[in-house]
């Protein structure tokens, strides 16, 4: 594992992940706390020898699993540090049973008045066993201006793979942070989404880090905007 700094009190890491035969990669993002305690948002498959590289940077206290698709390494990270907080999303304890999850984030709030959360309602993703909803919780580092997202909002580009770059292609979000037309397709509460969407919009960030594809060094804000605007076919603008 590789940490790279993205931010002061931010760092992300990413490994490879293959997704209807696709190398989509995934991403985990590190959140310092201004107690010193880490948060570790979606957390990718970690190994013993990676322990003390991000111990180095402050205290687990808290692992994520931001929605109903990015859990599969909880069991080993909770494992890497038994002391963490786990946190689900709702619906994820029911098809985790194995796991344990101290809480869930189903309501917005934040962690030490730096690190913002919130639901992202009525987003819905196709997988080879159907449509679900993905019960997102999306997150906003205040002291950085970054929002990070999980699987509302892809940034594929020129670095993915050529199978992947045709596939944005094809799918309309090629080199532009946003779903692609099978979530706008298959999602059918897009009022709940724009909600969501207009909550997020409020918050005050100019980086965006997608758990898929590249980060949004500036004007993610303004992206974000564009996608969902194409996402609900109507404006954002108050």
């Amino acid at each position: 594992m590789e940490l790279t700094p993205i931010a002061s009190d931010l760092w992300v890491a990413t490994q490879p992940l293959r997704f209807l035969g696709l190398e989509v990669g995934s991403r985990m993002t590190v959140v310092r706390l201004p107690n010193g305690d880490l948060v570790l948002i979606s957390p990718i498959a970690l190994e013993e020898d990676d322990r003390p590289v991000i111990d180095a940077l402050g205290t687990v206290h808290h692992i994520i699993a931001p929605n109903l698709f990015h859990h599969l390494s909880i069991g080993d990270v909770q494992a890497l540090w038994p002391n963490a907080m786990v946190w689900g999303v709702e619906g994820l304890q029911e098809k985790r049973a194995d796991l344990v999850f101290n809480g869930l984030l189903n309501t917005s709030g934040n962690f030490e008045d730096v690190l913002d959360y919130l639901p992202f309602q009525g987003f819905a993703a196709p997988l080879p066993t159907g449509v679900t909803s993905a019960n997102e919780t999306v997150f906003c580092h205040r002291p950085s201006g970054t929002l990070i997202v999980t699987d509302i909002a892809f940034n594929f580009d020129q670095n993915n793979s050529l199978g992947i770059r045709l596939a944005a292609r094809v799918l309309g979000s090629y080199g532009q942070l946003k779903p692609s037309r099978l979530e706008k397709w298959v999602t059918r509460d897009k009022a709940a989404v724009e909600r969501s969407a207009r909550q997020v919009l409020k918050w005050d960030f100019d980086r965006v880090v997608p758990g898929h594809g590249a980060v949004v060094e500036t004007n993610g804000k303004a992206e974000f905007q564009a996608g969902y605007e194409w996402f609900l076919g109507r404006s954002l603008h108050n």
